[in-house]
């Protein structure tokens, strides 16, 4: 990706003139210019030499925890109703050190999630840990913030806070915002960006109101749970802060099951206990002593900043790529398997890193998307998982005995259009398998190759329409996807509308500006999102879960404009028409669906029900362009 924020535009116009007469794959549509971005050094943090160096000298000597798993870490990775319920939790985030790199001496201060049991808490994790409901049965958790010392004082903030983005009205520590993503979820407990306390409730965000502040400390949010099986995740999204608080470690899973699922698990169909193995990804960076580092350096900014803007304050970047890939809270860590099926239930956990993996000699077939199972399992060579994304596949390691499969990661930098990582430089390598275990004969051996049916088990989970079924005369909504320039000379990634007749065509808008989405309560509506940015998106919609449709190629012109913060947004004038070939959406999204991928240069087209009131956001899941400022409200009346 080009420094420059007028060069970076100067390539989104010859490639959107290239687009046109070009019926290349979404994926590289935009790729065909000879100044495609190549180099992502100057987005990317850098481990300290020497501790990267023994880190990887003792990559994949570090056990694999699964974060499915009861009886780890002593009470177990699975969160336990409180005492003498059986759907209460209460839930506290805190500070913790934790052995990530497995350099010995080095410990890695971090935040997490744990029970709080008795009036006291119990030792968090890094990731938090996994919620395991089953459908229809609803739960409440009481989010507590103890991100506070031994005496009750407000801890600093482990990273950089860009105080240009951050709150200014927050003074009683870290804020704190649980998000379940994923969960059809009344607005008031959503956990959105305006939905923060700090630790104690000593402060609370405007969206904060009675329902959730029962008691004295902390908020208490229901959740339904009434949908098919599937892993969701719950994680941070505080305004202003969401990218770091995440990125310290506040983040899980959170995964329901159904009669559908148990049945397949029965049937041996799929594999289930000691065999269902759950991978959180991410990437990080470390400082000399094992800190948690974030690029939030001004003299390292990728354009030149205004002179106005105070240098002595932290900057938020553009996009936050990591050298060390950490997987369920250790780097590049191992697993010992037996030469049989396992089914790994992916979530991309990071900032901003596309994960390409591959898988070796090993089989692998796709079986699920964000929100539930695929008609039937999927044989895949390689699987493209993007921020926000999970992808629940089955993996067959049993012609592999005594064999070692390295997990690879191939994914540009930035995604579609950058480099793919250099060997050795860490981001290439994810984690390893070990097949050196023997096989268990008492447990049943799943046969994923003879499945031809993974829904309609129950009858709660029918068969889905491939492709999706589309009611004629749908609203159709037009969303901008577009990059401008802060009031000190950041590229700032951005959401606002598109209308070709030119009565309501808006252009690029800030977070805080009113809502321009009104979806009717109960409407079924067509979401298209126009990317006329360089960089792939993944969209993410709260409270919806919806189908993708297809993509196309369009063709426009991109003009600026002066937003009414002063920023310089962008607008695409009317006339713009998509063109080319219809791309459908492939068989590894024919199922539901949360956060979609919008390819540069690309017409993405989902259909969604919005099924109840309230203010929600959708917003772009790399999460410091989410920050700064790709996202916006949409209002359900």
């Amino acid at each position: 990706m080009h420094c420059e924020h007028n060069s970076r535009r100067e390539f989104l116009a010859r490639s959107l003139a290239t687009a046109a007469a070009s019926s290349l794959p979404a994926t590289v549509a935009l790729a065909v210019t000879a100044s495609s971005p190549s180099s992502s050094g100057t987005w990317a943090g850098t481990t300290d030499k020497t501790l990267f160096d023994q880190a990887w000298a003792l990559r994949f000597s570090n056990p694999l925890p699964n974060a499915l798993d009861p009886k780890l870490l002593n009470i177990g990775f699975i969160y336990r109703p409180d005492p003498g319920t059986f759907s209460q939790y209460t839930v506290s985030a805190a500070q913790t050190q934790w052995d990530i790199l497995g350099v010995p001496g080095v410990k890695t201060t971090v935040w997490g999630y744990g029970n709080y049991e008795g009036g006291a808490d119990m030792p968090v994790t890094f990731p938090g840990r996994t919620f395991v409901v089953q459908r229809n049965n609803a739960i409440t958790v009481r989010w507590l913030n103890r991100l506070n010392d031994a005496f009750g004082q407000a801890l600093p903030h482990l990273l950089p806070v860009d105080q240009t983005v951050a709150l200014q009205s927050v003074t009683n520590g870290v804020p704190m915002a649980v998000h379940h993503h994923g969960g059809d979820t009344a607005s008031e407990f959503d956990g959105g960006p305006d939905q923060w306390q700090t630790p104690q409730r000593l402060q609370t965000g405007p969206g904060v109101g009675p329902a959730n502040s029962v008691g004295d400390d902390g908020l208490t949010y229901s959740y339904l749970n009434n949908q098919e099986a599937s892993m969701h995740w719950y994680h941070d999204h505080a305004e202003g802060i969401t990218r770091i608080n995440a990125y310290a470690g506040l983040a899980g899973l959170y995964v329901i099951r159904d009669a559908n699922e148990n049945l397949l698990a029965t049937r041996r169909s799929i594999p289930s206990g000691a065999y269902e193995v759950a991978l959180v990804l991410q990437d990080k960076v470390f400082t000399a002593d094992g800190s948690l580092a974030y690029f939030a350096d001004p003299a390292q900014y990728p354009a030149t900043l205004d002179p106005k803007y105070d240098t002595s304050n932290p900057t938020h970047m553009p996009e936050m790529f990591g050298d060390v890939i950490v997987v369920n809270g250790k780097a590049w860590p191992n697993m010992d398997v037996e030469p049989r099926e396992y089914r790994l239930r992916l979530l991309n956990a990071a900032d901003a890193r596309f994960f390409v993996l591959n898988f070796g000699a090993a089989p692998v077939w796709q079986i699920g998307t964000d929100l539930g199972l695929l008609n039937a399992p999927l044989a895949v060579n390689s699987v493209t998982i993007a921020p926000g994304e999970r992808i629940d596949l089955v993996v067959d390691f049993s012609a592999l005995a005594g064999q070692q499969l390295v997990v690879s990661n191939s994914g540009a930098v930035p995604f579609p259009n950058g480099a793919p990582p250099d060997a050795g430089s860490g981001s290439d390598v994810v984690m390893r398998f070990s097949v050196n275990q023997p096989i268990n004969r008492l447990a049943p051996r799943s046969h994923i190759a003879k499945v031809k049916q993974l829904r309609g088990q129950a009858a709660s989970t029918p068969p889905l329409d491939v492709p999706a079924r589309v009611p004629r005369n749908l609203p159709v909504r037009r969303i901008l996807l577009g990059e401008g320039v802060d009031e000190y000379g950041r590229i700032t990634p951005l959401l606002g509308t598109y209308d070709p007749s030119g009565l309501n065509n808006l252009g690029t808008m800030d977070f805080n500006e009113p809502p321009t989405e009104f979806p009717r309560l109960g409407s079924t509506e067509i979401w298209e999102f126009w990317n006329t940015t360089v960089d792939a998106h993944p969209v993410h919609m709260h409270l919806v879960q919806f189908r993708v449709l297809d993509r196309q190629a369009f063709v426009g012109t991109v003009v600026n404009t002066t937003m009414p913060n002063n920023w310089t947004g962008v607008q695409l004038t009317p006339g713009a028409r998509k063109r080319g070939a219809v791309q459908k959406a492939p068989a590894q999204e024919q199922g539901w669906k949360d956060t979609v991928v919008c390819p540069p240069g690309m017409v993405t087209r989902v259909v969604a029900t919005f099924n109840r009131p309230g203010k929600y956001v959708y917003h772009c899941h790399i999460l410091s362009h989410e920050e700064h400022s790709m996202m916006r409200w949409f209002d359900v009346r």
